[in-house]
C-alpha cells in the first residue's frame, strides 16, 4: 500500500487570503432575485418573508455575496463543508472524471468508488468492525438505508431515537427527529401560531428516550449526581426502561448522533459507553448517525472514536465529499454485511455511486490525510474553545459554551443562576412566528453586520462550526463578530 504524504498544513495564525477571482462580472442580479422570487420553492420562510441573498462565489470558509461583501461562514453552512469551498484537490478530482464520465449506475464499478471504498475502510481507519459500505447521494438517504438495513436484519419494526436528534426530512425519517419543528411540518408566519405537523409522523414506529442534556435536563436531573449507585447515568436507565417497556425483541436498534447536530449537544463521558453495554445486553443494534460528525468534525475521523465504542450500521454524507458533490453511505459492520451477502438486496439508488460524487470523496479524504486534518481540528478546535469559554465568562446572556473540535454551540439564557432560556419553548419550537425575537436572530443579525454568518436555528442556541481549512485569525474574526452580538443582548438579561 503507498504511503500517503503527510504535507505541512498552513500556519493557523495566517489569515485567509483574499477571495476567488469575480464570479460575478456579467450576472444581472436583479433578475436572479426576480426568478428567485417568482419560481422556487422556499423553505424556513413564507412567500411575503422571503428575501433573496444571492451568493456570487465561495473560498476556503468565506463566501462573497453579490454586492461584494465577504462572510465567514461561522456555520460552516450546515456544517458540512468540512474541507472548505473549492478546496483545489477536490475540484482537480472532479475536473479529471469529468474526462472519463457523465453517469453510470451502481451496478458497475468504477475505479473512484472502488478508491473511495479503500480509503474510508482502510486509511482512514475505520476499524475492524467494519465489513463493507454502500454509497448513496445524501445523508437522509443513508439514514433511511441504516434503518432499512436494521429492520431487515433484525426482522424487527421498532427504532429508538432521543429527543432532540436530527436524522434527516424525509415522510418516514421525519419521525426520528426529536426536534419537533424538524418534523417536515409547517409553521405559520402570521404570528397566530398555528402549526401544521406530517398527519402521520411521528410514525408509530419511532420512540423518543430522553436527550443526555446536562445543562438542562429533560426528565430533571443534575449531573453528575444523576448517576445511581452503579454509576449509570439517568437518562442511560431511562433508555433501558423504554425499550424494556417497548420489548427488545421488538426494537431493531438505537438511532443516535454522537453530537446532537440541530439540538448542539455533546453528552457526558461516560454516556456512550454506558448506552452501548446496554444495546449489547439487550441485543439491539447501534446505528450511528456521522453525518454531522464523520470524517474530522469532532477531532476524530468519526464521533464513536471519541468515546472509545464501535457501531453496528454507521451513516456518513457531509463530510465524505466536504459536500463539494452529493455523497453518502453506509457502512456495515462484518456481522451484519455477512448476513446480506447471502441476499439480494431489491433496491437502488439512482445517484448511489455517482462517479463524479465518488471522485470527489477521493480528492477530500486524500487531502486530509495528506494535510494531518485531525492534527489540525485539535488545533483549532482548543482555540475557538478558549475563545467560546471566554466569552461565557464575560457575558450574562451566556450560560453554557460547548463542543468539541470545530462543532461547538452557546446557551442563551436570561440568568445564569437560574438558567431561564430567553424564549420559554425553547427546543420544543416549532418555528412558527411569535411577538418575541428569538435570542439566536438578535445575535445572528448583528454578527452579519460584522461580516460573519453563524447558525442561529434554535430560538436560545448558536451553533458554530468552520471549514478544517480556517486559520485562527478568521476565528478571532467570528469571535470579536460574537462578542458584539452578545453585548447587544445582554441588555436583556436579568
Amino acid at each position: 500500500m503507498s504511503k500517503i504524504e503527510v504535507k505541512p498544513a498552513k500556519q493557523l495564525d495566517e489569515p485567509t487570503p483574499p477571495g476567488a477571482p469575480e464570479a460575478s462580472a456579467g450576472v444581472d442580479w436583479e433578475q436572479v432575485r426576480d426568478w428567485d422570487q417568482r419560481y422556487v420553492f422556499h423553505v424556513l420562510a413564507t412567500a411575503d418573508e422571503y428575501q433573496s441573498n444571492p451568493v456570487a462565489s465561495a473560498d476556503g470558509c468565506y463566501v462573497t455575496l453579490a454586492d461584494g461583501r465577504r462572510i465567514f461562514d461561522f456555520a460552516n453552512q450546515l456544517i458540512c463543508v468540512n474541507m472548505g469551498h473549492r478546496h483545489p484537490k477536490i475540484v482537480a478530482a472532479i475536473r479529471e472524471a469529468t474526462d472519463k464520465f457523465g453517469y453510470v449506475w451502481e451496478g458497475m464499478t468504477t475505479e473512484y468508488r472502488s478508491r473511495a471504498a479503500k480509503l474510508i475502510m482502510e486509511d482512514i481507519g475505520v476499524g475492524e468492525w467494519a465489513g463493507r459500505i454502500r454509497f448513496l447521494s445524501t445523508g437522509t438517504e443513508a439514514v433511511e438505508n441504516m434503518v432499512l438495513f436494521a429492520k431487515l436484519y433484525s426482522g424487527r419494526r421498532n427504532i429508538v431515537t432521543r429527543t432532540y436528534d436530527y436524522h434527516g426530512w424525509t415522510n418516514a425519517l421525519s419521525g426520528a427527529n426529536g426536534v419537533r419543528g424538524y418534523r417536515s411540518s409547517l409553521a405559520s408566519g402570521s404570528g397566530d401560531q398555528a402549526h401544521v405537523d406530517v398527519p402521520d409522523a411521528p410514525s408509530a414506529n419511532y420512540h423518543y428516550a430522553p436527550a443526555p442534556h446536562c445543562y438542562r435536563c429533560p426528565i430533571g436531573h443534575t449531573y453528575p449526581d444523576c448517576k445511581d449507585e452503579s454509576g449509570t447515568l439517568a437518562c442511560v436507565r431511562a433508555t433501558e426502561h423504554l425499550i424494556r417497556s417497548i420489548g427488545p425483541e421488538s426494537v431493531a436498534g438505537f438511532l443516535t448522533e454522537p453530537a446532537q447536530g440541530a439540538g448542539m449537544i455533546h453528552p457526558p463521558k461516560e454516556y456512550f459507553s454506558q448506552i452501548r453495554e446496554m444495546t449489547k445486553r439487550l441485543d439491539v443494534l447501534w446505528l450511528d448517525d456521522e453525518v454531522m460528525t464523520g470524517f474530522g468534525r469532532l477531532g476524530e475521523w468519526f464521533g464513536y472514536k471519541v468515546y472509545d465504542v464501535t457501531p453496528d450500521i454507521m451513516a456518513v454524507a457531509k463530510g465524505l465529499s466536504s459536500s463539494s458533490l452529493p455523497a453518502a453511505g453506509v457502512v456495515l459492520s462484518k456481522e451484519v454485511a455477512e448476513f446480506f451477502d447471502q441476499w439480494r438486496f431489491n433496491t437502488m439508488s439512482t445517484f448511489g455511486s455517482h462517479p463524479l460524487g465518488m471522485a470527489a470523496v477521493c480528492g477530500n479524504l486524500e487531502a486530509m490525510l495528506e494535510e494531518n486534518i485531525l492534527e489540525r481540528v485539535r488545533d483549532l478546535g482548543a482555540y475557538l474553545g478558549d475563545g467560546l469559554k471566554d466569552l461565557e465568562e464575560r457575558h450574562s446572556c451566556v450560560g453554557l459554551a460547548s463542543g468539541r473540535g470545530l462543532m461547538w454551540s452557546l446557551e442563551l439564557v436570561r440568568s445564569k443562576e437560574t438558567r431561564e432560556p430567553f424564549i420559554a419553548v425553547d427546543r420544543y419550537s416549532t418555528y412558527t412566528r411569535t411577538e418575541e425575537t428569538p435570542a439566536s436572530a438578535i445575535v445572528g443579525r448583528i454578527c452579519m453586520e460584522e461580516g460573519v454568518a453563524i447558525g442561529a436555528f434554535l430560538p436560545n442556541s448558536i451553533r458554530l462550526a468552520t471549514a478544517f481549512v480556517a486559520t485562527k485569525a478568521d476565528l478571532d474574526l467570528g469571535l470579536a463578530a460574537l462578542d458584539k452580538g452578545l453585548t447587544e443582548l445582554d441588555r436583556y438579561c436579568d
